[in-house]
This record gives C-alpha cells, sequence and structure tokens, in this order.
C-alpha cells in the first residue's frame, strides 16, 4: 500500500530530532499501523471495495485480452496465405490494439489507484488525530510505526491503546 511515504517521514523526523533527543528527555512509543487500519471494520470495508472494484476491472480486462488472443490465433492461422499487404495491415491493427489494451490496464491501475486513496485517506486521518491525542495525552513525543523500527521494548507498544480508540 501507500507507507511508503509515511515510512521515510517517520525515519526523517526521527534522524532530525537525533540533536534533540541528546538535550530533552524523549518518550517514544511504537504503533502498528497496517494491523490498525486494515483489520479495522473501516479498513476491511474499504479492503472489500477495492478488491471488488478490481475484480470488476479485471473481468472486463481478461475477457479483451481472450477475445485478442482469439484474434491473433485465427491470424496467425490465415497469416500464410494471406497477401503481403493484408498481413502488414493486420499487424497494424494488433499493433494498435495491444496499445489500446496496455492503456486500459494503465487506466485501470490509476482508477483503482485513486479509489486505494479515497477509500483509506480518511483512515490515515484518523488514525493520525487518534496517535496524537494518545500521544499528547501520555506524553510521547515521538510516536513510530513498528515497520520503521528495528527492535524495541514491548512496553512501549501502544498499539491496543490506538485500536480501541481507533474502532470506537
Amino acid at each position: 500500500m501507500k507507507f511508503n511515504k509515511w515510512l521515510v517521514c517517520s525515519a526523517l523526523i526521527v534522524s532530525l530530532m537525533m540533536p534533540a533527543v541528546a538535550k530533552a528527555e524523549v518518550k517514544i512509543a511504537v504503533v502498528d499501523m497496517g494491523e490498525i487500519i486494515f483489520n479495522s471494520p473501516e479498513g476491511k470495508k474499504a479492503q472489500e471495495t477495492l478488491k471488488r472494484k478490481g475484480q470488476e476491472l479485471g473481468k472486463e480486462l481478461e475477457r479483451q485480452r481472450t477475445e485478442f488472443g482469439k484474434e491473433v490465433e485465427a491470424y496467425q492461422k490465415q497469416a500464410v496465405v494471406m497477401k503481403e499487404e493484408a498481413r502488414k495491415k493486420k499487424e497494424e491493427e494488433f499493433s494498435k490494439k495491444q496499445m489500446e489494451l496496455q492503456q486500459k490496464v494503465g487506466a485501470s491501475q490509476q482508477e483503482l489507484a485513486k479509489l486505494e486513496e479515497k477509500e483509506f485517506k480518511p483512515l490515515y486521518d484518523k488514525f493520525a488525530k487518534v496517535v496524537n491525542d494518545i500521544a499528547k495525552e501520555n506524553g510521547y513525543t515521538v510516536v513510530l510505526d513498528k515497520r520503521v523500527v528495528v527492535g524495541f521494548d514491548p512496553s512501549i507498544d501502544i498499539t491496543d491503546k490506538v485500536k480501541a480508540a481507533f474502532n470506537k
């Protein structure tokens, strides 16, 4: 999914804070953002919406690919008896159809990416608000996603606390 930007930002924030860490007391916590978002009822609903749309788009693309494959197969059987000019024209037609099919695949991927952003952005925003509220309540200076941290003391894991607040 689109966690890379979040992970890079988190790592950058931590590296920028290192000089401040030496001067001030820092209270750090970790949280499993993926577990909270994707296992929440809203997250499961968003995933199901994406899955349905992906299947819908996939069926249409597969139908078009199959149809195109059959056309190419029929052409290959007839190509040996076709005149050179007719063969070239048919090959140009296939080349154009193949390019159109690739464009449709790209458009489908873009449509899914937009839908993913539409479905998950509210969840990311809600997650950020919940984490910020808990950080403020408990005096955490930094809250990191578990995937950014190589190792940590399990006592700083606030995933359950965030999950409870997120699912309210």
